[in-house]
């Protein structure tokens, strides 16, 4: 599932393309991915609106158009890329253990489900073949639009991310601490991969219970969790399967994790075989000698 680096990877990949640029036509081939409005409705209301801002909140991608918002939650597999016929399509690309495809410029196939095109020819697709994305258009400053800003909490690349309300909201909590930082109310836009770095670089088992943590070692943490996020955005973000950004370029940050996806390989710091684990129903690597 893409993260804050890949979304914000994203994001940055589109600010050449989208701002100032008026949608002329919408195509809605699959409804699963539209939450609101309905296909007819989201395809008359966007249509002639102008993209002004591109912005990101945790996960979920906010364009703010001449009169409405498209917020964009891209789920496990979804991808948006710009298409410009300038350009020479490419062929999918399949990866051998997931089977999931991804393309640097693809035109539209049975996976891309919404396309918004341009007067000059150019589009952009939102592709996705697990179809866990979630589209909405909702107007501006409307009730719709700060319910869904509500579900996302403190992003921890920006100003809001602060000291104090992570470490009670871990104290307070008797869940195990990948758990705590996997709550998109307490640190927007972090999963599984940035989480296990994360506990990684704090020296925390994923299992440890939070209100069984110390406030110095959940200050470390609270440190790390942006400090490993802006590493992925330095690289791109990570690329295991399905994740591109607009221009279908993949990230470059699996070639340098130290934990995620790891388990049975050597330890970066002392050498020992990082072990396995399932916590919050995720896949958690971890070294039993470097994380306490």
């Amino acid at each position: 599932m893409p993260e804050l680096p890949e979304v914000e990877s994203l994001r940055r990949s589109l600010l050449p393309y989208l701002p100032q640029r008026v949608v002329h036509r919408v195509e809605v081939r699959h409804p699963k991915v539209l939450v609101h409005p309905a296909p007819e409705v989201f395809a008359q209301n966007l249509s002639g609106q102008q993209f002004q801002e591109l912005d990101r909140r945790g996960k979920l991608l906010i364009f703010r158009l001449s009169q409405q918002v498209l917020l964009v939650h891209l789920g496990m597999t979804g991808q948006l890329t710009f298409r410009d016929p300038a350009r020479q399509d490419q062929p999918f690309q399949r990866h051998p253990h997931t089977g999931l495809q991804r393309s640097v410029q693809h035109p539209v196939d049975a996976h891309t489900h919404i396309s918004l095109h341009f007067e000059d020819g150019c589009a952009l697709h939102y592709r996705d073949i697990r179809k866990f994305g979630k589209i909405r258009l909702v107007p501006r400053d409307s009730p719709q639009y700060f319910q869904q800003l509500a579900r996302v909490g403190a992003d921890p690349l920006s100003p809001d991310w602060s000291c104090q309300p992570f470490v009670s909201a871990a104290k307070n909590s008797h869940r195990p601490i990948k758990a705590i930082i996997l709550d998109q109310q307490i640190a927007a836009g972090v999963g599984n991969i940035y989480a296990d770095e994360a506990l990684f670089v704090a020296g925390i088992r994923p299992t440890t219970r939070g209100h069984r943590l110390s406030k110095a070692r959940l200050e470390r943490l609270f440190e790390a969790i942006p400090q490993v996020l802006q590493k992925g955005l330095e690289n791109g973000g990570t690329s295991f399967s399905d994740y591109v950004n607009a221009d279908g370029q993949q990230g470059q940050n699996q070639e340098s994790l130290l934990a995620y996806g790891r388990y049975g390989q050597p330890c970066v710091r002392c050498g020992n075989l990082l072990l396995r684990d399932t916590v919050a129903q995720r896949t958690s690597s971890w070294c039993g000698h470097c994380q306490r």
